[in-house]
């Protein structure tokens, strides 16, 4: 019996141990497959999390390429404003210096200016005072101007009363040959220094005659010599000699 048993018991073992390792198997098998699906489970989410760094490496590779290319822009705008700073320095500095010469120009364009305005106002003094003589002169000049027209009107006269005394004039010095003595002397009524002569209130009728020296006096002193040229009945016409530059109306003439 107990060797029937025996076998038995081993069987039964055996079957105990088969089942043992049925059950070992299984559960290692579904421990296995529990883990191979938790693993790619685990690998999924990897993969997952993979791409999702990659697409975030990718957006931060982008985003960086573009930043560089920002900064990039950025260096080049930096440089370019420093270039324009420098230049507007160097034009600043330039509108400064051109600043100051038109400064000093328009200084001494001032100075100029006062010296002008000083030059003009001496200048216009001395215009007024040109202008005041040139008055007066103008008047001299048209009073000398009345005077001519007297004077030639005046020898025209005389000339007209030389012509029509030239016939008598040989038959008077014929009859009348006086020598000039205290009685031949007269007043100047004209005196015209443009023809150089003189008028005197003295003719025949006080012995003068062509020739004769007249002694100019201005109260009692004597001023200048004339010699006479015409002679006519009341007044006579004598050439104002080189010192006679003195002589006036109203000045006596005296036969020498």
């Amino acid at each position: 019996m107990k060797s029937a048993r025996f076998p038995l018991i081993i069987l039964s073992l055996l079957c105990v141990i088969f089942l043992l390792v049925a059950v070992q198997q299984f559960l290692g098998g579904q421990k296995e497959k529990n883990s191979r699906t938790v693993t790619e489970k685990v690998l999924d989410e990897t993969k997952q999390a993979k791409d999702q760094l990659q697409k975030e490496l990718d957006e931060q590779k982008k985003l960086k390429a573009e930043l560089e290319l920002q900064v990039t822009d950025l260096k080049g705008k930096v440089s370019s404003l420093q270039d324009q700073a420098e230049t507007l320095a160097a034009q600043i500095a330039d509108e400064r210096k051109a600043k100051e010469d038109a400064v000093a120009q328009l200084s001494e364009k001032v100075r100029e200016i006062e010296d002008i305005k000083t030059n003009f106002e001496s200048a216009k003094k001395e215009h007024d005072s040109l202008q005041e003589q040139y008055d007066k002169i103008s008047k001299d000049y048209d009073s000398l101007q009345v005077q001519l027209k007297t004077v030639k009107g005046q020898n025209d006269n005389l000339t007209k009363q030389l012509e029509n005394l030239e016939a008598k004039k040989e038959v008077e010095l014929d009859k009348i040959v006086v020598t000039p003595g205290a009685e031949a002397e007269g007043k100047v009524l004209v005196v015209n220094k443009e023809f150089n002569f003189i008028v005197v209130s003295a003719g025949n009728n006080r012995g003068l005659r062509p020739g004769v020296v007249l002694s100019i006096f201005r109260a009692g002193r004597f001023v200048a010599k004339a010699q006479v040229e015409k002679v006519y009945e009341t007044m006579s016409a004598a050439n104002i000699m080189a010192d006679g530059a003195e002589i006036r109306e109203g000045d006596i003439a005296k036969a020498m």
